[in-house]
């Protein structure tokens, strides 16, 4: 079976549970789920087709190694979140802003880019900025990055919440989930 056909299925039947999911799986609506589920797997297969260079034998443990990172992102969530309230809340406010520079350990690409965004949805530190070598802005413009990126900078409500540490377990969850 073809990669293309293999993964146009594979993403049918995780968009159709999807809506199913979302829209109550109401048969008033189903023409409505058939056209948008057709549309959004053949929208994702232009914009992400799939890779010759994984093979489905890797799936279950990339699979097993996402839903690691998915509850470990919960745990950091919810003990991020409670963290931040308990210093919302202590008087006197217990913070200590800080920017920590931390550097990437996965390549560019959707892992690195994946790794960005849960960043920045966990509470208590946030990527400030994507920065060179030298600590220079690596700004993106249309055709890519200006200059190489090398590492993050991380602001955060205190250091003792060891920003870098966290980014670096949070690469390491990710890559595997992407099998890097």
């Amino acid at each position: 079976m073809s990669s293309w056909v293999l993964a146009g299925v594979l993403r049918a039947v995780v968009l159709g549970v999807l809506w199913w999911a979302l829209s109550g799986a109401g048969a008033d609506y189903l023409i409505y789920g058939l056209v948008s589920v057709a549309l959004a797997t053949g929208m994702s297969l232009l914009l992400l087709p799939p890779s010759a260079r994984r093979s489905p034998r890797d799936w279950p443990r990339r699979l097993g190694s996402s839903i690691v990172l998915l509850g470990w992102f919960l745990g950091q969530s919810v003990l991020g979140g409670l963290d931040v309230a308990r210093r919302a809340l202590a008087r006197p406010v217990d913070i200590d802003p800080d920017v920590v520079v931390a550097p990437f350990a996965l390549e560019p690409g959707h892992a690195r880019q994946l790794a960005l965004a849960l960043m920045n949805l966990m509470p208590g530190s946030m990527v400030q900025q994507v920065v060179t070598a030298d600590g220079e802005p690596a700004d993106n413009t249309a055709e890519g990055p200006v200059l190489p990126p090398a590492a993050v900078q991380l602001h955060t409500l205190s250091p003792a919440l060891d920003p870098a540490d966290q980014w670096a377990r949070l690469q390491r969850r990710v890559g595997a989930a992407f099998g890097d």
